[in-house]
Order: C-alpha cells, then structure tokens, then sequence
C-alpha cells in the first residue's frame, strides 16, 4: 500500500498574493496570526524550531522529500491551480521540482478547479489576518472574484494538457497502468467534463501514454471518471454541519464506518487534523486534534480497509495544510509524532499483508478467518452470559500462561487479561520478539520456553500442528483459544 499526501504550494510570494492580502503573503502569514478562539483551542500552530519555509529554496524540498521517503509517505498530490485563458497560479514549486531532477519526490496532481473569491478571507473579528479582504477599490474587487475558473473548448483543453504532459513525461509522475493520475478536486462544476476528459485522453495516446487516469474528489457518481477519492475530512464533515466543533475520535470512527459503494473504483484518505479557523476566522470549523497514537491506530484500520478494497493508493489530507490545520510535518507540540504514527501504522500493515501473502492458498486463508469468526462468536456469547476469559482460565487453576501466537486474537487476549490475576508471562510467535512492546517477552517456538501453567493457542486453526510440536517442548497442558472461550459460552 503506497500513502499518497496532498501538498499545498503556497508558501512564497506572488505578485497576485501581494496585490491581494498584502506584501509578503504567503500560507504562514494566516498561521502566525491565529489567536485562541476557545479554552483547549490548539492555536497558533508553530512549525518545529520555527522553520516558517520558503518552497522556493531548494534545500526545503531536499528536506520535505527525505522526511517523506523516512516516513513511509510514497508521493504528494501537488495542489494545481489553473484558470480561465491558462492563467496559473503558485505553479512555480512543482515546476522546480521538474527542473531538480536530484530530489526523489514522487508526484502527481489535484486540479483545485475554483474561482479564487474573497469569501477564502471572510473572517470575523478574531483571526483577522488581512487588512485587505474588504472588497472596496475597483469593479473586479466588488464581485469577489480574483481569479475566475472557465473550462473553455478543445483550443482552451489542449493548452492545459500540453502544460501538463510535460510533467506526466517525468519518471517521478505517479502512473497507474501507465496512465498518468489526474485528480480533480470539484469535477460536478465543470459543464464539459466527459468531452473534456475524452479529448485529454485522446491527446495521451498520442503523447504515447494508454491514457490519463482521472479520478473525482468527493463526488457520489463515477461516469467518465476512472475512479473517486473520498477526501476527509471534508467528506465526512457534511454529516456534521451543525456543528462548529468536532472531536475528533468521533469523526475518524464515523469514517472507518462508513459503508463505500463496491459498484465503483473508490480511493480512501485518512486526515491528519482540521482547523480552518486561522483562514476563516470564527465561521470556522475546528476538528479537536487527535493524539499521534490514535492517529496510528485509525490509519492502520484505514489501510486495511483500503487493502481489502483492492485499492494501491491510500491518501492523507496533508502533508502541509498548516493553514487549515492538516499536516504532517513536524510542528513544536507533537514533533514528529504524527510522521512516526503514520510511518509505525504502514510498517504494521506491510507486515500483516507478507503474513497472509504467505499463506499457501485461498482456501486456506478462508479457513483462517471462519476460525476467528467462530472464536469471536464463541467469546461474545461467553461475555453475553456473564463470564469471561479470565475467570475461565482461573476455574482452571491457571494464573501464569504462555500466549501463542500475537496476531489479531492475540492481542484481543492481552488488553482481555489486562488487571486480571492471570498473568501472560511470555508469549510465543513464529517471527519472535514484535516491534510492539506487549510488557512481556516474545520468544519463538525454537527457543527454550520458560515453565508456565499453560499454553494457550490463539492461532487456532492450525492447533493441531502446534500442539504436536509444543507437547515435546513444554510439561504444561497446550489449550486452543477456542477451547476456554466455549466454557460457559
């Protein structure tokens, strides 16, 4: 599974941005500002040791590439800002990506396909970053509009994809089948959208590409597009619009919950935080920050969750964002915890997927997990009628256990025994001592195994196998999972 992070380009000064908001705008221009609009409000955010980049200098790309390949983030989706008549806007990073060949950051694109408005700086009386958001000098500032998005004919379609191609040529464009990937960010505003897509497809295959994969943000049908990415926290926070606040626990379980349409190629993205409030003031949405740990935790569910969709990509909304709190980068409270959360949930995932790629079959995996389905369905009984595993371990005189095997079951079996009497003294696993500290040793099953007053097998459906070997090792009894929880079940 290879992590893809949406990447915003704005931190440098343009001309556009200078006339606008001020001399020396850039994305830290609203961040530095930010105030505190309630108790627990987690503003300002500070970049660590202050690092407020320029993305114009080279060494901050160098940087930004180093971290994401020491993390385990694959490639960024630069945001792309295209406008009417070919009028571009914060191009200029991704155009010396192109040049500095040197730097290892695979790439591809999101079409931001917006008008620019002054409503991006609608803010209240806190947060007031800009003294010039009041539309007030001249007829184009009282519409609203700064930059106008019009999609045009096949004269205004080939412009834009002959800028494109140029960086779809780049080895380092992230490609599926071939095809370059192109996402568009609101694809049910552009009129045109399924001539438009076949025209660029047509100019691909005689750029000598099969094709462009294009792939919808956040919208409900597929059509001519190749695929759709539900872009979080955004998609999920329209089942929370009343709400200004939003835990952010809440919103992470409401998207791994959330039923996808198999009828559709869907792409999944995680969310590292929201916090809009330093752009729009106190008409802002603030999603409570999670901590690193349980960011973990909701990404390795979501890559398992994208996995089992079949999907090659899973996204996270940002790497950078700072200005509406979704980045990864490393700030002054967690460090680099959000990055070593990230890189700690795709190494556990990437092991869980070598174990069940090295099953020997199919139907041995389905024999797999029919196992644990009739454990769990056992335990759940057990616990409906009052009992539990460590009582029924206790009615068997077993107060110091081995636990065999520390997958899926047995970790249910450790937070299971947690403050009880029995006490897991080690545990015994094919691959030895775990990344993850359990708070007792890990030994294999080769290895001198300690006397305890059982064995038991959460890796029950191949019990038999490993009975046979354990009864020559250990005097104690060897006891399938299965066995203790159908006790009173």
């Amino acid at each position: 599974m290879k992590v893809i992070a949406t990447y915003l380009p704005q931190f440098y000064r343009t001309p556009e941005n200078d006339a606008w908001w001020g001399a020396g705008f850039t994305e830290w221009t609203a961040v530095k500002k930010a105030e505190r609009l309630f108790d627990g409000h987690d503003q300002p955010r500070v970049p660590l040791n202050e690092f407020y980049y320029n993305l114009l200098d080279k060494s901050t790309m160098v940087w930004q590439a180093n971290l994401m390949h020491e993390y385990h983030v694959f490639g960024m989706a630069f945001y792309h800002y295209w406008f009417k008549d070919g009028k571009r806007i914060l191009e200029k990073p991704a155009e010396n990506l192109l040049r500095w060949k040197d730097i290892n950051m695979p790439f591809c694109f999101s079409w931001a396909n917006e008008s620019w408005t002054r409503t991006w700086s609608n803010l209240g009386e806190k947060n007031t970053w800009s003294s010039k958001f009041e539309p007030s000098r001249d007829i184009e500032h009282t519409t609203g509009i700064l930059l106008e998005q019009k999609y045009g004919n096949e004269k205004e379609w080939c412009d834009h994809f002959q800028y494109l191609v140029r960086f779809f040529r780049d080895e380092r464009y992230i490609k599926i089948d071939g095809k370059p990937l192109f996402l568009i960010y609101r694809p049910a505003s552009i009129p045109c959208l399924a001539r438009m897509i076949e025209y660029w497809k047509k100019l691909a295959e005689d750029a000598r590409f099969p094709g462009i994969y294009v792939v919808g943000v956040n919208i409900e049908k597929r059509g001519i597009l190749d695929a759709v990415l539900l872009q979080e926290p955004q998609f999920s926070m329209r089942d929370f619009v009343s709400e200004k606040i939003i835990d952010g626990n809440r919103l992470w379980n409401h998207i791994l919950n959330k039923k996808v349409s198999a009828n559709r190629k869907t792409y999944l993205c995680g969310f590292s935080g929201y916090d809009d409030t330093p752009r729009r003031g106190e008409g802002g949405k603030t999603v409570l920050p999670v901590r690193p740990e349980d960011f973990k935790k909701y990404m390795e569910k979501l890559l398992a969750k994208s996995d089992a969709m079949g999907n090659e990509f899973t996204f996270i909304n940002a790497w950078n964002e700072w200005g509406e709190g979704m980045y990864l980068e490393p700030d002054q409270k967690n460090k680099f915890g959000m990055l070593e959360a990230l890189d700690q949930a795709v190494k556990n995932y990437e092991k869980e997927s070598c174990d069940i790629v090295s099953l020997e079959n199919v139907d041995s995996l389905a024999d797999r997990y029919h196992s644990y389905w009739h454990i769990l369905d056992l335990w759940l009984r057990l616990i409906e009628n009052g009992g539990s595993l460590s009582g029924n371990l206790e009615k068997r005189g077993y107060k110091n256990i081995a636990l065999y095997g520390i997958g899926m079951l047995g970790l249910h079996v450790v937070r299971q025994l947690e403050n009880s009497q029995v006490k897991i003294v080690y545990g015994i696993d094919q691959r030895g001592e775990k990344d993850v500290n359990q708070g007792f040793p890990v030994y294999k099953k080769e290895d001198m195994l300690p006397d305890v007053d059982a064995v038991i097998v959460s890796a029950t459906y191949d019990f038999g196998s490993i009975y046979d070997y354990l009864k020559e090792k250990v005097k104690c009894p060897v006891i399938s999972l299965e066995e203790i929880v159908e006790e009173n079940a």
